[in-house]
This record gives structure tokens, sequence and C-alpha cells, in this order.
């Protein structure tokens, strides 16, 4: 059975971080060809290349063949600073992605990820303007300037019968073509907030209005929107808490643990994967939203 995402282009921007990473690498075990972006994207490569399944184009008919002329060969790994608006209009214009095979080419796109983020641990009056400036641009303004200037394959390209990655039901769907996927990767602190954390909840929770915001202008297209809400996750961000502070938040979550990046990369798959999932707001807490 062909895998679920072969013959499919992934972008994921942010992909040098720890949900990133894991995203692209989840989406590449499926079947995807990635393009993985990020401030140290090309630093990054010897070491997470290894990590991914190496990418090759399917078996297929002479249309689905025709069609996937217009996607990478293979992984790539592209720099891209997600606070600078030049450089995301550059990299996703038409011009360069009209050349697929050039290694700075950006699209057509099948499923983007926008995931890029810099997270606060400052109270807003001790927090420089420059660093809200950097929070907003990078966390919120980055995530509009991908959607607006990425080109995203309308419709999808034809889909074969393929199995739901996470479900383990042989129920098959199938799409007669494959509906192209926008997740904007937010945060738990949209919803619930944080100390010392203002400027990263407004910017994240400005994610989730344009995300549902986005979802009825892409309507048209069968492009479908989708946030994903993490709490913590098992990264930098949450071993830099002091142990107090991580007791209190393990308190507060039912599960009374924090989340494995591979579980935010699979719910990322669910929603590529479900054709019906749109304007989905995806919670992926442990339960911490409830407390």
């Amino acid at each position: 059975m062909a895998l679920p995402f072969a013959g499919k282009h992934c972008v994921v921007v942010g992909a040098t971080g720890v949900i990133g990473s894991s995203i692209a690498k989840a989406f590449a075990q499926q079947g995807a060809v990635i393009s993985l972006l990020g401030r140290s994207a090309v630093d990054i490569r010897s070491r997470l290349e290894p990590q991914l399944r190496p990418y090759g184009l399917p078996e297929t008919d002479s249309a689905t063949a025709a069609a996937q002329k217009d996607i990478p060969s293979a992984h790539r790994f592209i720099r891209l600073d997600a606070s600078n608006r030049e450089e995301i209009k550059t990299l996703f214009s038409p011009r360069a992605s009209s050349k697929p095979q050039d290694g700075t080419a950006v699209g057509p796109i099948d499923v983007l990820v926008n995931c890029a983020g810099i997270s606060q641990t400052t109270l807003l009056k001790r927090t420089p303007d420059e660093e809200i400036s950097s929070i907003v641009d990078t966390n919120l303004l980055a995530t509009i300037l991908v959607c607006k200037h990425a080109k995203m394959r309308p419709n999808g390209m034809p889909s074969t019968p393929c199995k739901v990655p996470m479900c383990s039901s042989t129920q098959l769907i199938t799409p007669t073509r494959f509906p192209g996927c926008i997740i904007n990767v937010s945060s738990l602190m949209a919803t619930k907030g944080g100390l010392g954390a203002s400027a990263y909840a407004a910017s994240k929770a400005g994610v989730i209005g344009f995300t549902r915001a986005l979802c009825r202008e892409m309507a048209s297209r069968s492009i479908r929107v989708n946030a994903l809400l993490p709490g913590w996750v098992n990264s930098s961000m949450w071993t830099d808490l002091k142990p107090e502070v991580q007791q209190a938040y393990l308190k507060d979550t039912p599960l009374n643990r924090v989340a494995d990046p591979e579980e935010v990369a699979n719910a990322a798959l669910f929603l590529a994967s479900n054709g019906f999932a749109n304007n989905c707001i995806l919670n992926l807490d442990g339960g911490l939203s409830a407390a």
C-alpha cells in the first residue's frame, strides 16, 4: 500500500526547532518530500537529514506523474529568517516557485506547517520593545505572510487510496483529489495565558484568529486551514523552567506529564490526513486547559 503522503510536498517553517523537526520527520516517514525552512536549517542538515526517511516518488499513472513534476525530488534545507518580511516574500514568490528543482524554490505546496516561534520569559514591563516586536513578527506576522505568499496547490493532486496514519482501523480514505492543507502551530497560552508571556500569548492568540478567518478565504480553493495548540512539550522551553514551576504545571495537568514532540507531530499528521478537518483548533495539552 502506498504511503499516505507519497508524492506530496510538505513545507515546514520553523523546522529547526524541536516541534518543527519532529513534524518534518513524521511527514517524511509517511512518504512526503520535505522542505525544511529555518534560520539554521542549512547548519543542522548533517544532523537532521539522516533522521528523515529518504524520499522516492511512488509508482503512478501518467497523469499523476505529470502533476508531480513540479515538486522537489529530495528533501531540502533552506535558510529562512521568519522575522524578515523580504526573505519570506522572495522565497515564496511565484518566480522562485516556478523552479521546484532549484534549491531555493518553495512551491507548489500540498501541506504547509507554520511553527516558527520564539518564547518570552519576562514580565511585560521588563520586556524591551524590540523583543516584543520580534515575538510578534516571528510568531504571528510570519505566519500571515507565509500564508499570503505561499503557492498552495489548489484542490491538491490526484491521490490513490491511503490509510489514515494514526488509525488502527483498516478503513481507507479515498479522495479523488488530495486537499491542500495549512497547519498553524499556536499554543495553549493563546487561550490560557501565562505569567511572563503576555506578548507571546497575544501573538499565539492572533494565530488562532487568523486561522479562523483564513479558513473562509481558502474555501473556494478547497484548501483546509487548521491550528494546533500544544501545551508544554519536552523541549528546552520546558527544561529551562525552574523545578518548582514545572511541578506547578504538572500538578494542574490531569495526565501529570508533558508531551513528547512526536505526539505533537502525530496531531499534525491527523490534521493533514483528515479531509474534513477544517477550522479545527486542536488542543494537545494533556488536559491542562481544563485546569
